[in-house]
């Protein structure tokens, strides 16, 4: 970032510190009392909804003596908190609780039975809304002879539950301060306010030069290691410290940086992968045709040599298929075909397709179904295309005469299927990313090279399409589960 632009930003903002400060001292005097009130009243507001929450309380146990004694010390404390009288008045103006009643006011509040009552209906009337109301004065004379105005806050309540006299019980909770109070308030603010704003302008030259150094460094930092990412560096990081914004943004730069190498990683093995896999069969398809072709391979073998090219067209078709689904799926433009059908039958059949290469490695394979028939709602296909490759995926890990098995169980309304092999397990580093695109576990695992990282991304997402999840539990040496669930008619 250039010195111009550096001191462009410390201009702007010295003038706009000082427009702030002009403007602040021409109209704070207009607004602060205002302003005060309306803190104040938010203030009252909140206790007000605790005192109402507090008398539903009461309400619920009348003869409980500590709960009205809490209820008493409560209105006390709020009181002395907010610098008010918290009067609880019912519909005929009869104070049935109170923090306090001023010896200056006691005349001027009737008393009906050693209760008392204020004077005037508008002092107890009852909001039709149910909403809070306040207004500044002297509360319908109430208070003519404090010589100040109060700020008197009412907030409505009833309790259709609690019945007095045939009616349900209602009234208002009031809250008194004195205007004067907050006016105090006011002036002291002011009377700091303005010195503090002559000593913000004698500092603030030096605190914006400092201030805009300390962002314009970091973000030409940024900038500078974007750029380095940009040409294809991967190495470049940040390194702040502390937990401020800047250091946030560098945190979330390095991640951003760190996911870009793990894509772009993924990237390149995608693209080894798959030029490996189509090179492979088509180097085969190739040569067995030109064999073919120049009379290498004799007429007597065409056959066996053409259905070699066969399977690796189907294996070239496969992989093809895969990449289209995927693109499919990602672009939203598949679409789930719902119906019902018996989960149970369609991992017999599954498990029917896959029965030759079961057979071939000595697997032993074990089905468990709580019921011999459960009716599931869900894509027939897409879900047998999960099964297979799952149990493609268990049978390529799994070592000769290991063991395979498939479990079926009610759980909570919902088909839970689980598939299990003995293989070797998968890392636990490698977990995380098992379901992801390209992903594959080393290859050791198993002695099937020809994964590229694409059945159990498909497998994901189209247990997702059902609004399902597919989990997967592994330890090395201890075998692999995947449990997913489908829900039930």
């Amino acid at each position: 970032m250039s010195h111009s632009v550096f001191h462009k930003i410390m201009a702007i903002f010295i003038m706009a510190l000082l427009l702030c400060f002009t403007l602040t001292a021409i109209f704070f005097h207009i607004s602060i009392s205002n302003y005060v009130v309306e803190q104040r009243t938010d203030a009252l507001r909140v206790y007000g909804e605790r005192i109402i929450s507090a008398l539903d309380f009461i309400l619920d146990n009348p003869l409980d003596a500590n709960s009205s004694y809490l209820f008493q010390s409560l209105l006390e404390t709020f009181a002395y908190n907010t610098s008010s009288l918290i009067w609880i008045a019912d519909d005929e103006g009869y104070l049935f609780a109170y923090s306090s009643v001023p010896n200056q006011l006691i005349d001027k509040l009737n008393k009906v039975n050693g209760v008392y009552r204020l004077p005037h209906y508008k002092q107890y009337t009852i909001s039709e809304s149910y909403t809070m109301e306040s207004e500044i004065g002297n509360f319908y004379g109430l208070f003519d002879e404090t010589g100040v105005q109060w700020l008197t806050i009412k907030f409505p309540f009833y309790y259709s539950d609690f019945i007095v006299d045939g009616q349900e019980f209602r009234g208002n909770v009031l809250m008194h301060t004195t205007v004067p109070e907050i006016q105090k308030t006011s002036s002291t603010i002011l009377k700091l306010l303005l010195p503090s704003i002559f000593i913000s302008l004698f500092f603030s030259f030096f605190l914006v030069y400092f201030l805009s150094k300390r962002i314009t460094n970091p973000l030409k930092q940024i900038t500078e290691a974007a750029g380095t990412i940009s040409s294809g560096n991967w190495n470049s990081r940040l390194h702040f410290k502390g937990k401020d914004e800047i250091a946030v943004l560098a945190e979330s730069f390095n991640q951003m940086a760190d996911d870009l190498e793990k894509l772009e990683t993924r990237r390149r093995d995608f693209i080894a992968n798959i030029s490996h896999e189509l090179r492979t069969p088509m180097t085969s398809i190739n040569g067995f045709i030109e064999g073919i072709i120049d009379g290498t391979i004799p007429e007597d073998k065409h056959e066996y040599y053409l259905n070699i090219v066969k399977e690796e067209v189907k294996r070239l078709q496969r992989l093809v298929n895969d990449l289209l689904d995927i693109e499919r799926m990602e672009s939203g433009e598949t679409q789930l075909h719902i119906m019902s059908f018996d989960i149970c039958e369609i991992i017999r059949l599954s498990v029917i397709q896959l029965q030759k290469i079961i057979e071939d490695k000595d697997i032993i394979f074990r089905a468990s179904f709580e019921q011999e028939s459960m009716i599931v709602s869900a894509d027939r296909d897409a879900i047998q295309r999960v099964l297979i490759n799952l149990l493609h995926n268990a049978i390529k890990f799994t070592p000769e005469e290991g063991n395979i098995s498939v479990s079926v169980f009610n759980v909570k309304g919902k088909a839970e299927i689980t598939i299990s092999d003995s293989g070797p397990g998968i890392p636990e580093e490698d977990i995380p990313f098992i379901f992801d695109r390209f992903h594959k576990v080393d290859k050791s695992r198993g002695k099937d090279k020809t994964s590229v990282g694409l059945g159990l991304y498909i497998v994901k997402n189209i247990i997702n399409a059902h609004n399902e999840a597919i989990t997967v539990q592994s330890q090395s040496g201890n075998g692999t589960s995947f449990k997913f669930q489908l829900p039930m008619e």
